[in-house]
């Protein structure tokens, strides 16, 4: 892992151990080290794994890399986003600040893996996770659209601006679904008093239908 690809990452991986810099949980901590462990708790000594996963995250997206190996490297991502998920469980914090974006990312690895309803499960927790996080509502109305789920997408976006009423990235995602199409348009809406299905399943069907 190269300082360049760490600068790419998120503030905390200059100060985890394992990364270029050399940090060592035992016995050579960053000098920033006590600020990171006030604010994730012990969390902190395994949040390189966070690292581990977003540095894959970008090999796996350069241009050239095979398939297979792009796959393989993105599910190596997944797993280390759940270490620390696992991590913070495991130390009896689920208000860990960095579990949002970890559900998310996780997610965003679903959504290029194609595999929609594992996506639309990892932004769930996200949103389960801090309610007022813009980005899972942004990808999961985007992979909503995509499949053609218009009203799906812009009721989740306009869910998000009940919280976030001045969030940009969720006015301007609504702004561009506005301009995708009318919400006529979506034939898988279910009908009123007909069953209702979760998300998830939703998007499975779509993505079948989209197959087809």
């Amino acid at each position: 892992m190269t300082p360049g690809e760490v600068s790419l990452t998120h503030p905390v991986c200059e100060d985890a151990q394992g990364m270029p810099a050399g940090w060592v949980q035992h016995f050579r901590h960053s000098p920033r080290a006590p600020y990171w462990e006030g604010l994730l708790g012990k969390t902190f000594w395994d949040v390189h794994h966070y690292c581990w996963a977003l540095i894959h995250m970008q090999r796996a997206q350069r241009p050239g890399v095979p398939k297979q190996e792009r796959d393989h490297t993105m599910r190596v991502a997944i797993r280390d986003y759940y270490y620390v998920i696992h991590a913070a469980r495991r130390n009896g914090d689920d208000k860990m600040p960095l579990l949002p974006e970890l559900f998310y990312r996780s997610g965003e690895a679903y959504v290029l893996l194609g595999e929609y309803p594992q996506a639309i499960a990892e932004f769930e927790r996200s949103r389960e996770a801090k309610a007022d996080y813009w980005p899972p509502y942004v990808a999961q109305a985007s992979l909503h659209h995509k499949l053609g789920m218009v009203a799906q997408a812009r009721e989740l976006l306009e869910s998000g601006l009940k919280l976030m009423p001045d969030d940009p990235n969720l006015q301007e995602a609504l702004r561009k679904i506005g301009r995708g199409g009318a919400a006529a348009s979506d034939t898988r809406r279910p009908a009123a008093g007909g069953p209702r299905r979760s998300p998830a399943a939703a998007v499975a069907g779509a993505a079948s239908t989209a197959a087809r």
